[in-house]
């Protein structure tokens, strides 16, 4: 039996600064804690270590001007700079090439006037909703641009909330065009959206221009792990529960099994606050039971992919992934 591609999205990691506190609505947990405002290297450590034991493969976000405060490349307000190499590289060695990399736009927070780095009063998904490829163009090529500059290589974005959903012909268009313009290449991918209870889920061709093509790779589950967020509850049994969501402890339920069964790709999808748990880390332990029992009982059935070994799979047949029809 082939296998089909198994991925881990991870959206809003950026080094130190959490974009989740700068732009959440409310400033403490749904159980009355405050928000933790830094996500230390060592978060970074424990989920390379999970990331290594059982082999998981995605794609992994980095915000370039996190929360309007400065940049990835010349500092971050309130950030040592050694502890921001630190993180970068680390990123670098411990999650390339399992992980293709690309920006979640510039700053998940407030938009960014290119003309002078100032921030507007609306948040980049409101902005984007009035834009076109005109002004979409050159913001994704300035997210791009800064993640060159750091050392990585991205072809693809990911969009913060649902930036450009409402102007989505248009967005695809500047992704094309941004990417094609800040790195040559004529292959892009993007995501944004989620096919959940959805038979046969799985990437498509989102665009064909001139030769270039833009690859949609959905989130076809949810994340389990964000209610960690807003927990106090680092059980073994609460870890366990968590898992059950996606895979139970026999490989015959859970969400990412119905994905399979109903013939799609299993591309499960957390967040950096998911994962580290309002300081806690009780979402990375759920990440590691995860992928012990993926690993464990659908070896036979699955294998991890990144994002970009993801590409190279819809490349080979382009034809056998149409664009869904969106309700």
């Amino acid at each position: 039996m082939k296998k089909v591609p198994v991925s881990l999205i991870i959206d809003d990691p950026a080094p130190i600064i959490s974009v989740f506190y700068e732009h959440a609505p409310s400033k403490v947990t749904e159980d009355g804690r405050p928000i933790i405002q830094r996500n230390s290297n060592e978060m970074l450590f424990k989920f390379c270590d999970v990331v290594d034991k059982h082999g998981i493969k995605g794609k992994f976000s980095v915000v370039p001007m996190p929360g309007n405060k400065g940049d990835i490349v010349r500092g971050l307000d309130g950030v040592d700079d050694g502890e921001l190499r630190e993180w970068i590289d680390t990123v670098k060695a411990r999650l390339l090439p399992s992980f293709t990399i690309g920006p979640e736009m510039l700053t998940h927070h407030k938009a960014v006037n290119l003309s002078d780095g100032s921030a507007y009063e609306m948040n980049e998904r409101d902005w984007a909703s009035t834009q076109d490829r005109n002004t979409l163009t050159p913001y994704i090529a300035k997210a791009l641009e800064i993640l060159r500059e750091s050392g990585f290589a991205p072809i693809g974005v990911t969009s913060p909330w649902d930036f450009g959903i409402e102007v989505e012909e248009e967005y695809e268009a500047s992704i094309l065009d941004a990417v094609h313009e800040v790195t040559g290449s004529n292959i892009a991918w993007f995501f944004l959206r989620g096919l959940r209870d959805v038979p046969n889920a799985k990437p498509w061709i989102a665009r064909e221009d001139d030769g270039r093509v833009l690859i949609s790779i959905p989130a076809t589950t949810r994340d389990k792990m964000w209610q960690t967020i807003n927990s106090t509850d680092t059980s073994d049994e609460y870890v366990k529960r968590i898992a059950d969501e996606l895979i139970t402890e026999d490989g015959k339920n859970g969400e990412m099994i119905r994905v399979l069964e109903s013939g799609g790709y299993p591309i499960l999808i957390t967040h950096w606050q998911s994962l580290i748990s309002n300081g806690l880390g009780t979402g990375i332990r759920a990440l590691d039971e995860i992928g012990r029992r993926i690993n464990n009982l659908l070896s036979d059935r699955v294998q991890w992919m990144s994002f970009d070994e993801i590409i190279s799979l819809v490349m080979e047949d382009k034809s056998n992934y149409p664009k869904p029809l969106f309700s």
